[in-house]
């Protein structure tokens, strides 16, 4: 099992100083720039995580949704409505794709687009039930208008349920993004299992420097990576904003936005030619690797896409992972490059990822399909 959660203790709640400016990244992206080309509009994301609290900065930009939370067994007849959250983890991941910035909140990156909030039972003691509950999610966003899938969460026991739903949200034309994960010890770099599977865009944390993050879990299936560091998300019982390391939750969250801006400007394009764009127009690894296991292809940089025009969508239907279509590699980016380097200080803070051992020892052992969900490499 596995939860997306956070660390309170590491924010700070706003109005405060801050070192750096949580938004900057916006400013890096060239998000003005890029949204005079395409803003999202058109696009629908599912954030499936731990619903969405109607906080101000995202009227108008979060559609009915459905929750799928699964009710204690003392009170069956409890309802958890779509638009509530107890975490505020699903919140932050909403407002980093669509929220305007007000009251404290973030600043979206993908401005015209809309979010369907799929709510789980992520951050309550039910968290036990959250991937069977994803599961049900990502049929339902298949089924009703979402083009892009956002999974800042994952499971260990729930993949004989979530392989065959993202099969079928795949089979519908559908992006699925699944962060990597976040690791608070050094040395235990327990992945995402939900990034092992076929088509799925696993995504890695760099920090504001564009250096990876070292809570940011990594490996084989990690394909690209986006700003994870100092950020505004949802704190103290979801009833204010934090600056804090947001992780891979939030870069999952910025890939997914990233992804609805280059769709947005190219409709016609399938799921499989957007990634691609993604992959070639990634801010590639400065040691001149096409890809390594902490960043994957590199850093999201939809602005190569969008004002550069760079990229070529290649073959609608075949998966960019396992055949990337030639390109000339991208060059590195001062502003957003992620640089492979070793990692010594312990991840303190940031969206914590909760992997039990427990959980890994059961998993090991019964081998958790993994012969049958290991993407096709692109090695």
């Amino acid at each position: 099992m596995i939860v997306a959660a956070w660390t309170i203790s590491a924010g700070t709640v706003m109005p405060a100083a801050a070192d750096t400016d949580p938004r900057g990244y916006l400013t890096k992206m060239k998000a003005q720039e890029m949204w005079k080309v395409a803003d999202g509009t058109g696009i629908t994301v599912a954030v499936i995580d731990s619903g969405v609290k109607d906080v101000p900065g995202l009227e108008g930009r979060v559609l009915p949704g459905v929750s799928f939370m699964e009710p204690p067994l003392e009170h069956p007849d409890k309802p958890y409505p779509p638009h509530d959250d107890f975490d505020g983890h699903g919140t932050t991941m909403t407002a980093a794709i669509v929220g305007d910035g007000s009251s404290g909140g973030p600043q979206r990156l993908a401005p015209g687009a809309k979010v369907i909030p799929i709510r789980t039972s992520v951050g309550t003691p039910m968290a036990f039930a959250t991937g069977g509950e994803a599961a049900k999610g990502v049929r339902y966003a298949a089924d009703n208008g979402a083009r892009i899938i956002n999974l800042s969460i994952g499971d260990w026991y729930s993949l004989d349920k979530i392989r065959p739903a993202v099969q079928y949200a795949q089979s519908k034309g559908l992006l699925v993004f699944v962060a990597m994960g976040n690791n608070e010890e050094e040395g235990n770099n327990a992945t995402n299992p939900i990034a092992m599977l076929t088509g799925v865009l696993g995504v890695g944390a760099v920090d504001e420097n564009g250096s990876p993050m070292p809570l940011s879990s990594y490996g084989q299936d990690t394909d690209l990576s986006a700003m994870g560091g100092k950020i505004l998300r949802r704190c103290k019982d979801n009833t204010a904003w934090c600056v804090g390391d947001g992780g891979t939750s939030y870069a999952t969250a910025l890939a997914s936005a990233s992804a609805a801006l280059v769709w947005s400007a190219h409709p016609d394009w399938t799921a499989n030619q957007v990634a691609r764009v993604l992959i070639q127009t990634a801010g590639a690894p400065v040691d001149g690797s096409k890809r390594t296991d902490r960043v994957g292809y590199g850093v999201v940089r939809p602005r190569i896409a969008l004002l550069d025009r760079a990229g070529d969508p290649g073959a609608p239907d075949v998966d960019p992972l396992a055949a990337p279509a030639p390109v000339k590699a991208p060059t590195p980016s001062a502003d957003q490059t992620a640089a492979p380097r070793a990692e010594t200080a312990a991840a303190k803070s940031g969206f914590s990822w909760q992997w039990p051992a427990l959980g890994a020892v059961v998993a090991v052992s019964l081998g958790v399909g993994i012969t049958v969900l290991i993407k096709r490499r692109r090695r």
